[in-house]
């Protein structure tokens, strides 16, 4: 599959100076997830064709290859996915979109609706933005959730966001529905995020709508 599906230079401009919160969230904690663990073990994966964004000689980067189906990625996913890891302080316009997505993961219900959560993942660390549920900027979600409708025209990256979506229903998961995204919907599809049985199972946060850039 073409890796111009999605225009990461794109995605890369408009996430490059948004932030979760006014201030740098590193402080809150010591920057624990912008730095090697003890277990060398702390990354991201990259999405199929993000790595063109990189010259894959980044000091700051230690690369990897691994299989998409020991990693637990769709059959969709061809070798290599690429896992990278810090080696220290990156250049913040360099980041990978996971990094600057972070806290916020996608969560896509069966009729398209979708939702921005805070992280579900398992994570080696207390990250304060989740455990104290700050509030975010809304600049930050609103480009965080234009950025993955766009993300979800690769049908690589929707069968991921589909198969946590549902593997987080079918384990009773119980997220924090963080923004509800208007609508990504396919052609002619319509769908009603009020009425949905998951979504309303599920705890809205409420963000400040003052806490933004100016």
């Amino acid at each position: 599959m073409s890796n111009k599906t999605v225009n990461y230079k794109e995605i890369y401009r408009i996430t490059s100076a948004i932030t979760p919160i006014q201030s740098d969230c590193g402080e809150l904690c010591g920057k624990v997830c912008c730095q090697p663990d003890s277990e060398d073990d702390l990354g991201v994966y990259l999405f199929p064709g993000e790595e063109c964004m990189f010259t894959g000689k980044e000091k700051w980067l230690q690369w990897e290859r691994r299989h998409p189906d020991e990693d637990d990625f769709p059959p969709s996913w061809e070798y290599p996915v690429y896992f990278v890891r810090c080696t220290g302080l990156c250049p913040r316009k360099q980041r990978p979109l996971n990094c600057r997505f972070f806290p916020l993961a996608p969560h896509l219900l069966k009729d398209d609706t979708l939702f921005l959560i805070h992280e579900t993942l398992e994570l080696p660390y207390l990250c304060p933005l989740i455990a104290r549920r700050i509030p975010l900027r809304k600049d930050f979600m609103e480009v965080t959730a234009l950025c993955w409708q766009r993300l979800l025209a690769d049908p690589r990256i929707r069968d991921l966001v589909e198969m946590d979506s549902r593997e987080r229903e079918r384990e009773g998961c119980r997220p924090n529905i963080i923004y509800p995204v208007s609508r990504y919907f396919r052609q002619n599809q319509r769908h009603n995020s009020c009425t949905n049985k998951w979504a309303n199972r599920y705890t809205f946060e409420k963000s400040d709508p003052n806490d933004r850039a100016d």
